[in-house]
């Protein structure tokens, strides 16, 4: 996986001594709540660890699941992914697609929120998304109840592309970022 690095950021892989981090990120109701189906909330270092794992597993010609830090401390931030979108999400987003489809997400400790973290990571990692694969569809899926992601989808210049149903809860906006193609 490729490391990211932007004015204030730096995007990289996993490390199991990241792992504190990850448990207290992922531990917080208010940075999982919205994150889709089989999110729960991390309880022991185990998990954490298991999941770095699994983070540093999702590799391909644009993707990956990167830990977010600040370039000047070091000190993480959060979480930013471009994986392969799953088969589930496909069906429920009801679409034909061509190539695999790719989801982009995001969720950031709650003392880095606000700060344009989550933007500043989201555009790189689509730009370097756009430049590994052209033809790769790059999808936001979003609870409609969170405000602050439609946000940054929008300053991204993602564009609505519909809803779904029965995928984390009731129903999901669905944003699709621009191509290199476009």
């Amino acid at each position: 996986m490729k490391e990211l690095h932007t004015h204030r950021l730096i995007l990289r892989a996993w490390e199991p001594s990241d792992a504190s981090f990850l448990l207290d990120l992922e531990s917080r109701t208010e940075t999982m709540r919205y994150l889709g189906l089989g999110a729960t909330l991390m309880t022991t270092m185990e998990e954490a660890l298991a999941s770095i794992g699994r983070r540093r597993a999702v590799r391909g010609a644009g993707q990956g699941i990167w830990a977010v830090a600040r370039r000047d401390t070091g000190r993480l931030v959060g979480n930013l992914l471009c994986k392969p979108m799953s088969e589930e999400m496909q069906r429920a987003i009801s679409i034909g697609f061509d190539h695999q489809p790719s989801e982009i997400g995001w969720h950031l400790h709650p003392e880095a929120q606000g700060q344009g973290c989550a933007t500043e990571a989201a555009r790189a990692v689509l730009g370097y998304a756009n430049q590994a694969n052209a033809d790769q569809q790059v999808f936001a899926i979003v609870d409609p109840r969170n405000e602050a992601s439609q946000k940054i989808c929008d300053r991204l210049g993602l564009q609505r592309f519909g809803r779904t149903r029965g995928y984390a809860s009731a129903e999901h906006l669905v944003y699709v970022a621009p191509s290199a193609r476009s």
